[in-house]
């Protein structure tokens, strides 16, 4: 997109909006191609902020994509670490040795004790768990802990970046052969201009404030499905609340 993806996206957005009320086109009869996955997510959130409703052709919903709900899951558990759903997604995210018999043998613990997942991993060695799982089980516990002391002092923005080379998912991405992770890697970098374009447009910027924006983006992002007029409508509704 020229000058900026984001003032791009917004013409874009209000010119669909103009065309339908000086001419009456439908956002169904309209089709935006970009060159990257990562240039969907602001033309995504401009037609959303719009109430107009959208359908990605041939790719996946950028707050959809793997490794971005990975990288938020990530944030969910440093903004809040005794949630136990997002710290099992990314206990072996990426690949490090923890496999379900570990895990499962954590979980046992934790549900033994009443204690949050997080308790039961600092305490794995009391677990029927291997001793190379233990290890890198503690491994994972010191990262989480690392991160999670830097957020108290620093911007969203560099506790993110800090998760996505802590963890090692954009080292993995980038040693992978597989030629999709370039793109993936290039929509966490995308992930990371957002969150910086969000501290610099919202006084008293936070990670928890950002996870909720995310939130409602994401909760609006699922309503284009429906018919135009009512999906209009619907995502007006959301769009409006953002």
């Amino acid at each position: 997109m020229a000058h900026s993806e984001s003032d791009e996206a917004a013409w874009i957005a209000r010119t669909i909006d103009r065309l339908g009320d000086d001419e009456g086109v439908k956002p169904s009869d309209v089709a935006v191609f970009y060159r990257t996955n990562a240039q969907s997510r602001s033309l995504e959130e401009r037609l959303i902020h719009r109430g107009i409703p959208y359908r990605v052709i041939g790719g996946t919903r950028f707050y959809d994509r793997k490794e971005i709900k990975d990288a938020l899951a990530y944030l969910h558990v440093v903004n809040n670490p005794d949630d136990d759903v997002n710290l099992r997604r990314v206990l072996n995210e990426p690949k490090r040795g923890i496999g379900e018999k570990a895990e499962s043998a954590v979980a046992q613990l934790a549900g033994r004790d009443r204690i949050t997942f997080l308790e039961a991993l600092r305490r794995a060695d009391e677990t029927a768990a291997s001793t190379r799982a233990v290890k890198q089980i503690a491994s994972f516990v010191r990262m989480i802990d690392d991160v999670t002391s830097l957020a108290a002092d620093e911007n969203p923005s560099v506790v993110l970046e800090a998760v996505l080379e802590q963890s090692g998912m954009m080292a993995a991405l980038r040693e992978s052969k597989d030629l999709q992770d370039e793109s993936r890697a290039d929509n966490l970098g995308e992930l990371v201009a957002v969150m910086k374009e969000y501290e610099v447009g919202t006084e008293g910027a936070s990670l928890e404030g950002f996870l909720e924006q995310v939130s409602l983006i994401a909760d609006a992002d699922a309503i284009p499905n429906a018919p135009d007029d009512e999906s209009a409508r619907l995502a007006a509704e959301q769009g409006r609340s953002l």
